[in-house]
């Protein structure tokens, strides 16, 4: 596996380069705690995350994602960059253009954002123990001082906005998963048992997976627990390879 480090509007962006491409691109959104570096990420850096590039790579997907300005909870600056990295990868690489997207936390916040902009360029998701409401996180950072002071001020330099107006903010957030009960593009997620940071959140994906049932729409949740980690990286390349012929 080699790899590419470059810069969108002064943000470290890296893409992977398997040995054999199979012609399919995979973008990443990842957590809060996610990051790149001109030398490195987070995703290399950390055990479980390197898992999964390299077992995209080994199945010969080029992997692509960007520092994103850091804790940015899907802004719309944030968004704005996602939106031109996936259009220059697709210039400069020669894959297909529907794009498999991997969302971990808070990346999950950016797929609706993205569904009206290139939701035709999607060809699946898979959400990894995700965050899919900013509102229901803020609700539940409140409960811890310390924590919800954090988030406030991630939110605030994210959305250039004065700490005091977050909350009003957030609140149109509050409807936060509408669309993914109602695409069409596959959507498989990945749900830790144990998590904490986003505890809040299951409910609201159980009643968008409830509504994908009753409509006849592509997906599936999946339950991991803590010793059956290494099953991820597996179950995500199964299931962007079982929506290849669309």
């Amino acid at each position: 596996m080699s790899q590419r480090v470059f810069k969108i509007d002064n943000e470290p962006c890296i893409v992977h380069y398997p040995i054999r491409p199979n012609g399919f691109a995979v973008l990443i959104l990842g957590d809060v705690n996610h990051y790149v570096d001109e030398q490195s990420s987070f995703w290399l850096q950390q055990e479980t995350r390197k898992s999964i590039i390299t077992e995209l790579t080994a199945k010969g997907y080029i992997v692509y994602y960007s520092n994103l300005y850091g804790a940015n909870w899907a802004s719309d600056k944030a968004v704005s960059l996602v939106k031109r990295l996936y259009h220059y990868i697709k210039r400069r690489e020669i894959i297909n253009e529907k794009v498999h997207v991997l969302a971990e936390g808070m990346g999950g916040l950016f797929i609706e954002k993205l569904l009206p902009a290139i939701g035709s360029q999607i060809r699946s998701v898979v959400l990894l123990t995700p965050c899919i409401s900013l509102y229901e996180h803020f609700s539940q950072e409140k409960e811890q001082k310390f924590f919800y002071k954090k988030l406030i001020k991630e939110i605030s330099l994210a959305y250039d906005i004065e700490m005091e107006k977050c909350e009003d903010a957030i609140k149109k957030e509050l409807n936060a998963g509408e669309d993914l009960k109602e695409t069409e593009t596959p959507l498989y997620t990945i749900q830790s048992i144990n998590t904490s940071r986003y505890k809040n959140q299951f409910s609201l994906i159980k009643d968008i997976y409830k509504d994908r049932i009753e409509k006849n729409l592509p997906g599936e949740i999946y339950i991991i627990l803590p010793e059956k980690r290494y099953k991820a990286p597996l179950k995500i390349v199964s299931y962007f390879s079982m929506h290849e012929q669309l």
